[in-house]
């Protein structure tokens, strides 16, 4: 279940990248540590204080104001990217089983539907892994290792620190997926995307705070 969880985001992220879609991945980066906040009081029956429930109030605010206003460029990229983390998360909470055996598990669950993948690719002759272009075929080796030591450091650094620090340290990512993907990618950003992520950016400063004070 976990591999599976993984194998969607990842699958996700990558065409949120090719389809110039970062800022709603970032969108889902951004309101996934308080939907896991949400998974832990529905399954492991976490306390919630006022900030918490707030926030959780906040970021379901954001998410109506796009269906309402925006329908036509929900972020479901972004929804996809939050619930499919969550949930992996909600689930390698529950598996009992050092990091590095974890993630060889899921990859080796992977593995069969990469290599039936690869196949379509290249039948179709969208192969851009040969010796032909060894620039790109190095990037495309290095996509590997890029991927999978920073989830490695982020599984074993709540398994270490716990949630609370690792959530903080978390909002780098979205953060700067956010700044490449209005600055350098310059992905277009709705005025109704605007509010929307200001309400989730209000919700994560409470979030945040509320994690600084119990820490």
């Amino acid at each position: 279940m976990s591999g599976l969880l993984i194998f969607i985001n990842w699958s996700i992220w990558i065409y949120a990248v090719a389809t110039d879609r970062i800022i709603d991945a970032s969108f889902g980066y951004f309101i996934m540590p308080i939907i896991s906040v949400l998974l832990g009081y529905i399954f492991f029956k976490e306390k919630l204080n006022i900030k918490r429930i707030f926030s959780i109030i906040l970021v379901s605010i954001s998410i109506i104001i796009m269906i309402l206003f925006n329908i036509k460029n929900l972020p479901w990229v972004g929804i996809i990217v939050a619930l499919s983390w969550a949930f992996y998360n909600l689930v390698r909470k529950k598996i009992l089983i050092d990091t590095d055996i974890g993630l060889l598990v899921e990859s080796l669950y992977i593995l069969p539907f990469a290599l039936f993948a690869f196949y379509i690719i290249s039948i179709n002759g969208f192969n851009d892994f040969s010796l032909s272009n060894p620039e790109l075929s190095i990037f495309l080796i290095l996509a590997g290792p890029m991927t999978v030591i920073p989830l490695f450091l982020y599984v074993r650094g709540v398994e270490l620190i716990g949630l609370g620090a690792t959530g903080m340290i978390f909002y780098i990512t979205p953060t700067l997926q956010f700044i490449l993907g209005y600055f350098y990618y310059n992905e277009e950003f709705s005025l109704v995307k605007f509010i929307s992520f200001i309400i989730i950016w209000i919700a994560v400063i409470i979030y945040l705070k509320d994690l600084y004070e119990k820490n």
